[in-house]
């Protein structure tokens, strides 16, 4: 080796150390708000800034159609568990007694007021430590457009990238009244020139055919995710039985990008809520190039003795990649001390690799100053 070439060669060695010595951060699986966040009345503009405010990298809302076209960001196809409908209404519900979304126009629906979940019929209040659903605050339903341009606002002012989930609710349900849900979501987000992959959009339905129609046929470049559940709900004709198969997730990766599976589908419970072990369905997603987000995670509902230690399985045992849960707030608390406790860790087991590292650097140094000197 030329003696010129040898000051290079060191640097060249210096800074391979220092790259190897270097506490690489560690990415920790996304939260997803569900419905926004369950502090104030679901998928309302107040329960989705609260989302966005506590962390949550991604908020989850779903869209209907009503009478007139508009997308009513809301969860069922009906408005009889979040509104005072019945009470503003009274006349306009079917034969079931329910008044379904599809039956009013928007200016209808912005007479409603839109309370915390309850019980159609007997008005008890589903999560009864939530906020009051006899609050005399007013909520009012949002659109689609209302609901997007809250991400883009917010984006813009804090300078984040914050993403929406929007779940296409039901497109067999709207096809009967000749209405193509998913083509109209679609031409509101071209609207707001969003249709790439990078773009901050996800779009996800549990008619997991429907997400093949909007890739091959409507030519979305949009991410996907499939929503799975057990086929004896009928959330729609999809069969999930074959979806959650080896081959079904295989057949699924040419399309989307995530399922966004039932929890119960990960790991298998006693009938205590005890996690007894992994299902393969996380394994295959993974092998296929898919990411994986279950549903949905409730501090005031959940399975087995301690929420945290259910986050914590699902964490590292489970190895998911991504939460949606009710209570962004929690994960994202119980993730940042995780991430805090294995800095500790990854500084004290690299101290004595740092100490290493300085060593050989300080040979090498030795060695090539002395042949300098020759």
């Amino acid at each position: 080796m030329k003696r010129s070439e040898e000051p290079a060669m060191f640097l060249i060695i210096v800074l391979c150390f220092y790259v190897v010595g270097r506490v690489q951060g560690v990415s920790r699986p996304l939260v997803i708000g569900h419905r926004g966040a369950a502090y104030l009345p679901e998928l309302t503009l107040a329960a989705q800034s609260m989302g966005y405010a506590f962390g949550a990298d991604i908020i989850e809302i779903d869209v209907c159609l009503s009478r007139d076209n508009q997308l009513i960001v809301i969860h069922d196809i009906y408005l009889d568990g979040v509104s005072n409908v019945a009470e503003i209404f009274p006349n306009r519900n079917r034969s079931n007694g329910y008044s379904y979304v599809i039956d009013f126009d928007l200016e209808e629906l912005r007479r409603l007021t839109i309370r915390e979940r309850f019980r159609p019929f007997n008005g008890t209040q589903i999560f009864p430590l939530r906020f009051p659903s006899n609050s005399v605050i007013t909520f009012q339903l949002a659109t689609l457009n209302e609901t997007i341009e809250l991400l883009l606002g917010f984006n813009r002012a804090t300078g984040q990238q914050r993403q929406l989930l929007i779940e296409i609710k039901k497109p067999e349900y709207h096809l009967k009244y000749n209405k193509s849900i998913s083509s109209i979501v679609l031409e509101t987000l071209n609207a707001y020139n969003l249709k790439e992959s990078s773009d901050p959009i996800i779009l996800q339905t549990f008619h997991i055919e429907e997400l093949m129609h909007i890739r091959r046929n409507l030519g979305s470049k949009l991410r996907l995710f499939a929503l799975m559940t057990w086929n004896r709900i009928n959330e729609s004709s999809s069969d999930y039985d074959f979806y959650r198969s080896e081959d079904g997730i295989r057949n699924l990766s040419n399309v989307i990008q995530a399922i966004a599976p039932n929890h119960e589908f990960i790991v298998n419970y006693d009938s205590n809520g005890t996690i007894l072990g992994n299902t393969n369905l996380t394994k295959w997603a993974h092998q296929n190039g898919l990411a994986v987000y279950p549903f949905t995670f409730r501090r005031d509902s959940f399975p087995g003795r301690s929420f945290e230690q259910l986050i914590q399985y699902f964490l590292h045992t489970a190895r998911v990649d991504g939460f949606i849960t009710d209570h962004p707030d929690v994960i994202l608390e119980f993730l940042r001390r995780e991430m805090a406790a294995k800095d500790v860790i990854f500084i004290q087991q690299n101290s004595s690799s740092s100490l290493i590292s300085s060593m050989l650097i300080l040979v090498f140094n030795m060695i090539i100053i002395s042949k300098m000197i020759v």
